[in-house]
């Protein structure tokens, strides 16, 4: 799956997101997974079913079928 908002490289390839996690919520966390070697911790609200975080590039998608919660 490919993230839209990702530029090409100089080869004119557009890379893969390192990492796409699935998920049944629409606000989702990320802190890299790398415990010391991570990032600070940051919440995204998925849009359009997806949302990519800023600091390692992870692609969070929503599961198909998946009912998330509105709110809190």
């Amino acid at each position: 799956m490919r993230n839209p908002n990702m530029a090409p490289n100089s080869q004119g390839i557009v890379p893969e997101p390192p990492e796409t996690i699935e998920v049944e919520e629409l606000t989702i966390s990320c802190d890299g997974g790398g415990g010391a070697l991570g990032h600070p911790k940051v919440y995204m609200t998925l849009k359009d079913g997806r949302a990519e975080c800023g600091y390692c590039d992870r692609l969070f998608v929503l599961k198909p079928g998946a009912k998330p919660h509105a709110g809190h």
